[in-house]
């Protein structure tokens, strides 16, 4: 089946722009979410004139957060209210605790519902969670499942790779909280261990306790919630196919990403929101310039050999700056002084106030890029998939398969260790030839039946010589991204192909978020993209793999290596969006 991208979207795709719905001026949250109890509910209105009802909870990024009701909540943008409205809702969240730089001691109505009753999981086993070394998270996820519920235990397996990447990218911004639903507390600890669940869990003694949390449980179903630290439901989405718990990723990336202190589209808001209210905050006293937006990036002035940048900013009364004087400090060179200047001239910034007046003023400013790199950091694909680059979404609803093709079991895995109990414990690698030799490789992959990978031009139905054995390509269509190789009957060490293609209509890049069980390869037009040898289960994006498509047709190979068990994989494919110019 040829899958055809069209210069103008009308087939074979859908759009997934999670950017323009979050930054509408007002996103209404509905679904079933409880929130907390509404108490000083009012009516508002935007810029545009749309009035609601609703009470203030608190700044969120470009956002006030709202309840609206006792299922519902809003944000809009701060450059969505007048000025006016902006210092309505200082005043009526003033008396809000604020957020603070550990868990252990926060105040938020969510955070300090559960400070003191969680737990993780440790050498299989559940443990008191020390809360003191984290700070009290902005965003908490709440997923809401239960042992006897098979989707429960997919959830939590299909949200791994997401958690992973949400606390390498915004760590300490975003934390992730599993609370049982219909079963006893030793399936509650079970699902937890079983499931290897990353992130904390909650008491199962204790969850009666949580009036806040608990609000949000499901009366039946599963269920995956975002919410603020101080109870503002941000998003929601039942968890019962994997195009759900997709759309809840999703959701949940572009709102991680919209809210992130370092993207320029969030300056303006918050100049807005704080031209507004600073001059109530310091209406009898005065207070310095505020840093909102600073144009140098951390991984850039690492590159540069920089460490360390110290300067003198001048100010205006509306918050422009108009020079920048570096300081001479190790690393900045003399030639390096004047770009760094020009740079700093885009910072952006909340002027002084003084007795209540916005003044014009200097700003010392300093910026620390020592921070070490991550030793499990994110790809350069991976924060391309978290920050959205892939506009568009391709169906890819069906593949031509080939399969089954035995393996001996001895060539499939090298055995690390045998435990205690005497199972052979196999080794996990990924495999490439910068990382290890080619013997290791073909211990982990056997070889294919073909020379080339650009030779494989399945026709549905053609028969498929491989190893002597007679094969036949089948079409399977694929559901929700996963397609089941398994078929009916049981198929362990075994290896099965499966081939689509699409068209564009100009080179674009692309990035294939997938999941598989087990071993994996891709070919895209022949090339190999990704090879890797693993033992899991299929999981949503597990592997994020950046792509070139070529203008007009594109031939996707994909290899997977059974071992025991099931036997699939799970895959949707993003694409820049192609220059209607071209």
């Amino acid at each position: 089946m040829l899958i055809r991208v069209h210069p103008w979207f009308n087939l074979g795709f859908r759009m997934n722009y999670p950017s323009l719905r979050l930054w509408a001026l007002a996103v209404l949250l509905t679904g079933g979410l409880a929130s907390p109890a509404v108490g000083r509910t009012s009516t508002w209105t935007d810029n545009q004139g749309t009035s609601f009802r609703a009470e203030p909870v608190e700044i969120l990024g470009p956002f006030a957060l709202f309840t609206t009701g006792p299922t519902a909540g809003r944000r809009t943008l701060l450059r969505g209210l007048a000025p006016e409205e902006c210092q309505r809702f200082y005043r009526e969240t003033a008396d809000r605790p604020p957020r603070t730089d550990s868990w252990a001691k926060a105040r938020g109505l969510i955070t300090a519902d559960l400070a003191g009753r969680l737990q993780r999981v440790s050498q299989r086993q559940l443990v008191p969670a020390n809360l003191s070394s984290l700070p009290e998270p902005e965003v908490v996820v709440l997923l809401f499942g239960s042992h006897n519920d098979g989707e429960s235990w997919n959830m939590a397996h299909s949200f791994i790779p997401t958690h992973r990447r949400i606390q390498q990218v915004y760590a300490g911004r975003c934390q992730t909280v599993f609370f049982g639903v219909r079963h006893n507390a030793l399936q509650h600890q079970r699902i937890a261990i079983e499931a290897g669940m990353p992130w904390l869990v909650t008491y199962a003694g204790e969850q009666r306790a949580m009036s806040r949390v608990s609000r949000f449980a499901p009366g039946a179903g599963i269920l995956m919630v975002a919410v603020s630290r101080d109870g503002a439901p941000l998003l929601s989405s039942p968890a019962r196919t994997p195009t759900e718990v997709m759309q809840f990723i999703d959701g949940l990336n572009d709102l991680l990403r919209q809210t992130d202190p370092l993207l320029p589209a969030t300056w303006r808001d918050r100049q807005h929101y704080l031209a507004a209210v600073r001059p109530l905050q310091f209406a009898t006293g005065e207070s310095g310039p505020v840093l909102i937006g600073d144009p140098l990036r951390s991984d850039g002035l690492r590159q540069r050999g920089i460490q360390t940048v110290q300067a003198r900013l001048e100010v205006t009364a509306e918050g422009r700056v108009t020079s920048a004087t570096v300081e001479p400090v190790a690393g900045v060179s003399t030639a390096m002084a004047g770009p760094l200047a020009e740079a700093l001239r885009r910072a952006v910034l909340s002027p002084a106030i003084a007795q209540g007046k916005p003044v014009a003023s200097t700003f010392s400013y300093h910026h620390d890029a020592s921070v070490p790199t991550l030793a499990d950091a994110p790809t350069p694909a991976e924060l391309a998939w978290l920050r959205g680059d892939g506009k568009v979404e391709v169906i890819l609803p069906s593949w031509l398969v080939l399969r089954p093709i035995p393996v001996p079991a001895r060539v499939f895995s090298t055995v690390d260790h045998v435990d205690a109990g005497g199972t052979a414990v196999l080794t996990a690698v990924t495999v490439g030839q910068s990382i290890i030799d080619r013997t290791s490789q073909m211990n982990a992959f056997n070889s294919d039946f073909f020379e080339k990978a650009s030779d494989v031009q399945p026709v549905a139905g053609a028969s498929q010589a491989v190893d002597e054995q007679p094969l036949v390509w089948q079409r399977v269509e694929s559901t929700d991204g996963f397609v089941n190789l398994q078929g009916t009957v049981a198929r362990d060490y075994c290896v099965g192909y499966a081939w689509t293609e699409l068209e564009v209509p100009q080179a674009l890049d692309g990035w294939l978020g997938i999941g598989s069980d087990d071993g994996l390869k891709i070919w895209l037009n022949g090339e190999l993209v990704h090879d890797r040898w693993i033992r899991r289960i299929s999981r949503i994006d597990d592997d994020i793999v950046p792509l070139r498509l070529r203008a007009g047709k594109n031939q996707l190979l994909i290899k997977i290596q059974n071992a025991t068990g099931d036997w699939s994989f799970i895959g949707r494919l993003r694409l820049k969006t192609p220059d209607p110019k071209s």
